[in-house]
C-alpha cells in the first residue's frame, strides 16, 4: 500500500516505521522543511513538509506524492485552542479529503470526546458530545473521515519513553487525586503507549476497517489505585486528594473507555497496563528520571539505598555484604539476581547471547529494584555501559565507586572463572586497563562518593560508605536513625 502519513510525531513516527518494516511504501509529513529536512535524515521513509491548514500546501503535496491508497491524519494542534484545533483537524481533514478523493482515510481523535463525569464504563456508541469548544471540533473533524467511508481511532492519553505526564508531576511533586462528590477515589485513567497507538493505526489501515475505535490499554484504574501504588516503586508517599482541574483543555472526565471493539478485530496491546509497561519497556522509568535530573527545579528522589559500582574485583560484594550487616540492610548482587533468573551462570549467559543480551538483562533487573529501601546493591562493572541505566541507578540510592589498581584487580580475579570479559586473546591485565581507562569517565560522573581501596581493609572501605551514606541523607532532610532500616 502507498500510505501518507499527516504528523510525525510521538506516535506518528512509530505508525510510520511500522508501515515501512511491512513493506509499505510511506510518506511522512511534519509542518515544517527543517523538521523533515532532519526527519529525512534519520528515516529510510520518504519524508515531506506540508502545513495541512494550507490548500495550496495540501496540493502541493498532493503534485508530490501523487495518489495514496490510504492517508492517516495524525498531526498536532501544538498545544493551540480552537482557532487552532479548527485550522489543523477540520480544516486539515477537508484539505486533504479534496485533495486525495480516493484515499481511505483514517483521523486520530482522543478519548477526550467522552464527557461522561459518572464513572461509568464507554465504548464506541456512548454519547459523545463535548463540552469544550476543542472537543467539538475534534469530532467535526471525526465526522468528515466517517463521511468519507474511513476510520476515526480515539486514542488515550499517551505515553511512552520521554512522556509520562503521570510519572513525571509525581516525581516533581505535583500530583493529586482529584476527587469530587462523584469520584471519591479521582478520576478514572484512560492510556494507551505509543508503541500500542502506533500498532493500531497500523492495524485499523491494513484491515480497512471503517468506523469509530477507541485505541486504549486494558487497565481499569482509578488515580488513587494508581498513585498509591506507583508512589511506593519511586520511593514517595502517596499524592494528597485535590479539586478537579477546571482549567483542562478538552474538560474534566471521569470515565473507564473499553477497547473490546478494537480487540475483537485482533488487535492486542503489548502493554496491557501502566505497571507492567514499567517493567517490560526499558526506557520508560529511566527517561522520566532523566526529565526531572535535567530539570534545574526539580530535586530526584532518591531511594534510601547504597550502591555500589566498580570495575570486576574491586570488592563491591564483599564490601556490599559488610555495609549491609553494619546497617541491618538488605543485600543484592545484580549478577547473582540475573543468574537465578536466567537460570544458568553469567558465563553461559555470555555464550549464548553474547554480552548484548547479558545487558539487556541485566538493565532489567536494576528495573525491578524499583522500590526497594534500606538495601545495598552490588551492581556488575558493566551496568554502567548502558546509558538508560544512569537515571535509575541516580534514583535507587547513594552511589558508591569501590576503586582499585589494574594490577591488584588482576590478582584478585585471576582464579575466577566467573568472568566472561577476562576470557579471550587479550591478557587479562591489559583488558582491565582498557576497561577502565572507558568506564572511569562514566563511574566519576554517577558517583556521589569514590573511594580508593588498596591500602584499606575491606571494613575500613565498608565504615567509609556507612558514614558517608548517613551523611549525604541527613543532607537530604532525612535523619541517620530513618536511614538505618529497623
Amino acid at each position: 500500500m502507498k500510505i501518507l502519513l499527516i504528523g510525525c510525531g510521538f506516535v506518528g513516527e512509530r505508525a510510520a516505521d511500522l508501515f515501512h518494516a511491512a513493506g509499505h511504501q510511506v510518506f511522512g509529513v511534519t509542518h515544517s522543511p527543517s523538521s523533515a529536512e532532519r526527519l529525512a535524515s534519520l528515516k529510510p521513509w520518504s519524508v515531506l513538509a506540508c502545513d495541512v491548514s494550507s490548500a495550496a500546501s495540501v496540493q502541493a503535496l498532493r503534485e508530490q506524492t501523487g495518489p495514496v491508497d490510504a492517508f492517516i491524519h495524525c498531526a498536532s494542534s501544538s498545544k493551540g485552542g480552537a482557532e487552532m484545533y479548527q485550522a489543523v483537524y477540520v480544516d486539515g481533514m477537508t484539505h486533504l479529503l479534496g485533495a486525495y478523493p480516493q484515499a481511505w482515510p483514517l483521523y486520530t481523535s482522543s478519548t477526550s470526546v467522552y464527557p461522561q463525569v459518572d464513572g461509568s464504563t464507554v465504548d464506541e456508541t456512548s454519547p459523545a458530545q463535548p463540552d469544550k469548544e476543542t472537543g467539538r471540533l475534534l469530532r467535526a473533524a471525526e465526522e468528515l473521515a466517517l463521511t468519507n467511508g474511513g476510520a476515526v481511532a480515539r486514542l488515550a492519553g499517551i505515553y511512552g519513553p520521554g512522556r509520562s505526564f503521570l510519572l513525571k508531576n509525581l516525581l516533581e511533586g505535583n500530583s493529586g487525586i482529584e476527587t469530587n462528590e462523584g469520584a471519591p477515589d479521582g478520576r478514572l485513567l484512560n492510556q494507551i503507549h505509543a508503541d500500542d497507538a502506533a500498532s493500531a493505526l497500523l492495524h485499523l489501515v491494513t484491515s480497512k476497517l471503517s468506523g469509530i475505535y477507541n485505541v486504549v490499554d486494558d487497565a481499569r484504574m482509578t488515580q488513587r489505585d494508581c498513585l498509591e501504588k506507583l508512589a511506593p516503586l519511586f520511593n514517595l508517599p502517596a499524592p494528597g486528594i485535590k479539586p478537579p482541574d477546571a482549567n483542562r483543555k478538552r474538560g474534566w472526565t471521569h470515565k473507564h473507555v473499553s477497547n473490546a471493539k478494537l480487540r475483537s478485530t485482533g488487535w492486542t496491546p503489548s502493554f496491557p497496563d501502566y505497571f507492567t509497561t514499567l517493567e517490560k519497556d526499558p526506557l520508560l522509568a529511566s527517561s522520566i528520571l532523566q526529565l526531572v535530573i535535567d530539570n534545574p527545579e526539580s530535586d530526584l528522589p532518591r531511594a534510601q539505598n547504597i550502591v555500589l559500582i566498580g570495575l570486576m574485583g574491586s570488592g563491591k560484594s564483599t564490601v556490599g555484604r559488610i555495609v549491609a550487616q553494619m546497617l541491618n540492610f538488605q543485600f543484592v548482587d545484580t549478577d547473582h539476581r540475573i543468574a537465578d533468573q536466567a537460570g544458568c551462570s553469567i558465563p553461559e549467559i555470555f555464550a549464548r547471547e553474547g554480552e548484548s543480551g547479558f545487558r539487556v538483562r541485566e538493565s532489567a533487573v536494576l528495573r525491578q529494584l524499583l522500590g526497594l529501601k534500606h538495601t545495598v546493591i552490588a551492581t556488575g562493572g558493566g551496568i554502567i555501559t548502558r546509558p538508560e541505566n544512569h537515571p535509575l541507578l541516580k534514583h535507587l540510592g547513594f552511589i558508591t565507586w569501590l576503586e582499585a589498581d589494574t594490577s591488584l584487580l588482576a590478582r584478585r580475579t585471576a582464579s575466577n572463572n566467573e568472568r566472561p570479559l577476562l576470557r579471550g586473546e587479550e591478557p587479562p591485565l591489559e583488558k582491565l586497563k582498557r576497561l577502565i581507562q572507558e568506564r572511569a569517565p562514566l563511574y566519576k560522573s554517577l558517583a556521589d562518593l569514590r573511594i580508593q581501596t588498596d591500602e584499606l581493609s575491606q571494613e575500613e572501605s565498608a565504615y567509609g560508605v556507612t558514614e558517608s551514606a548517613r551523611i549525604f541523607f541527613a543532607r537530604r532532610q532525612q535523619t541517620a536513625s530513618e536511614f538505618t532500616a529497623p
